[in-house]
């Protein structure tokens, strides 16, 4: 038996819906996967937005903070050192003093 005429034509208009549908729903696909692609890497247009604008912001914040630290950690040393070095600075005066009045004596 062959298939006759009107069905391979309704066959050919179901495989045609079918297909028109598909493609609809690529073009959905596409059009999604674009604002996803846009909300990663930002409006390649106007260069602004996206996640990875916000993961530049943070790496070039992080890179001031720790910027900031280190020269705190810098004057801290500096400090802690000067302290350091006045009071062994007094000890040794009171020492000259101590043995020079008992020198004197």
């Amino acid at each position: 038996m062959e298939p006759s005429i009107d069905s391979l034509a309704l066959d050919f208009q179901n495989m045609d819906a079918r297909l028109t549908e598909m493609e609809e729903k690529i073009d959905k696909i596409d059009t999604k996967l674009t604002q996803v692609v846009d909300a990663i890497l930002g409006n390649p247009l106007t260069k602004q937005g996206g996640f990875m604008h916000e993961m530049d912001i943070l790496k070039s914040k992080i890179e001031e903070l720790e910027n900031k630290q280190r020269s705190y950690e810098n004057f801290k040393n500096k400090i802690s050192w000067t302290v350091g070095l006045i009071v062994a600075a007094a000890f040794i005066l009171q020492y000259i003093v101590t043995v020079y009045s008992n020198i004197k004596k």
